[in-house]
């Protein structure tokens, strides 16, 4: 049964109902400004998350660490109950320990977001993509499929080329499908 947008939610029930890594559904009513986003974690973010609006990621169960580009520190431990404010601009990047579930409180409507790719060799900045499409599961889906089909892309200013990014068990496109059901 796909997730559906509530007044009230029980996150561990409604986390059994998602479909991969980094959904980012909304599950509060439409309007709700921060709206709620819900994703059950099981494999690094594939990319830095770019927002011009501040988010608040709630760790609500598992462990992690959230790596930040631009700001110190870079590196956070993430537990269970860990609340973490990300202001504006500053690249982020989620990498589960095992399973995570997390809330992610994002302006409605959506900012305007970008996926940034670095180098894993020199962490020179090597790729970005805007996302400008509704659902931003298509952009982030877009996005990916983009770095992977082309070394170019993956070639940082220094010469190296950073591997495809894993998309372990990420169902973006099924996630787009169904926010687009929704309307």
């Amino acid at each position: 049964m796909p997730l559906e947008r509530k007044k009230t939610l029980n996150v561990f029930k409604e986390a059994k109902n998602t479909w991969g890594s980094y959904d980012e559904f909304p599950v509060g009513p439409k309007g709700t400004d921060p709206m709620p986003y819900l994703s059950r974690n099981r494999v690094a973010q594939p990319f830095f998350l770019v927002s011009d609006e501040d988010q608040v990621l709630i760790q609500m169960s598992g462990t992690g660490t959230i790596d930040f580009k631009e700001l110190e520190p870079s590196r956070m431990r993430l537990a269970t109950g860990d609340t973490v404010y990300i202001p504006a601009c500053v690249p982020s990047r989620l990498i589960p320990d095992g399973e995570n579930l997390q809330i992610r409180l994002k302006a409605e409507p959506p900012a305007r977001e970008a996926a940034a790719f670095y180098c894993e060799t020199c962490g020179a900045l090597a790729h970005t993509t805007e996302l400008t499409e509704e659902p931003r599961q298509t952009g982030y889906q877009r996005a990916v499929d983009a770095w992977n089909s082309d070394a170019k892309l993956r070639t940082c200013p220094n010469g190296h080329v950073s591997p495809k990014a894993d998309l372990g068990d990420i169902a973006w496109p099924a996630v787009a499908a169904a926010i687009l059901a929704e309307d």
